[in-house]
């Protein structure tokens, strides 16, 4: 996950290699310099040999993204891919990046054998996107609320708040997040806060009651619970188990 304002400096691809950038959280401007478009989640940026990675966020935000590189034999010309596309289901694109994860660090499966499911998994999703490029366009209110609580999911915001920021009823914002993101949004906001505490989970040795508390929960139990419902596993299980893949 990058701080906040971006990472504070883009890699390099090198020669023979091309990169891809799945965005995971939040949102990061585009590859092209002076593009001030923000790119949020789902977005999936192609970097060839000699090209730099996205690395800004607004001044007051941030991203987390899956980073995936491939090397190719030199005097073989990397296969054509556009710079973006997008990932059209964010909750599928969510369990395929942890799937991938957990095979990576804690799976033991040979490097070869994950890189090459990811390969056909992003030629797939580069398809159904070529597909459904006339796809509707995400409504503005709802936009204003995703961006609401992109910024202040780690808060005890309530729906109340995340209605009142784009100026709709709750009942409105309900449907509207029913229609567009197939989820209510208090499942939008558990699994930002769910996906978050995983990740500082295993990235950090705060014990498990600070991490709740920084992503909205007073209480542990509660906290825990969520936890355990949303990754079929506990809170220690679940850093246990990255952790020692990482140290294996």
């Amino acid at each position: 996950m990058s701080p906040v304002g971006g990472s504070k400096s883009p890699a390099l691809i090198r020669d023979n290699q091309v990169c891809f950038e799945i965005i995971r959280e939040g949102a990061v401007y585009g590859k092209n310099h002076g593009d001030s478009k923000l790119y949020g989640e789902g977005s999936v940026f192609w970097h060839g040999s000699g090209e730099i990675t996205v690395s800004e966020s607004p001044s007051d935000g941030y991203y987390s993204c899956l980073v995936a590189y491939f090397e190719y034999d030199p005097g073989v010309m990397a296969e054509p891919w556009p710079s973006y596309f997008q990932w059209d289901d964010r909750l599928v694109m969510h369990r395929f990046a942890d799937e991938m994860l957990y095979a990576y660090h804690s799976a033991a499966l040979r490097r070869s054998v994950v890189g090459n499911l990811l390969w056909a998994r992003l030629q797939f999703q580069l398809e159904r996107y070529r597909q459904s490029l006339d796809r509707e366009v995400v409504h503005p209110k709802l936009q204003l609320a995703i961006d609401f609580i992109n910024l202040h999911y780690a808060e005890p915001i309530s729906l109340d708040d995340v209605a009142q920021s784009a100026d709709l009823s709750v009942s409105h914002l309900h449907m509207l997040f029913r229609e567009h993101m197939k989820e209510s949004p208090r499942q939008f906001l558990i699994q930002k806060r769910m996906r978050s505490a995983g990740h500082a989970l295993v990235t950090s040795r705060e014990p498990i009651k600070v991490i709740a508390s920084q992503f909205g929960y007073a209480n542990t139990e509660n906290f825990c619970r969520a936890f355990r419902k949303f990754f079929g596993r506990s809170a220690s299980e679940y850093r246990s188990a990255y952790i020692g893949g990482l140290n294996s």
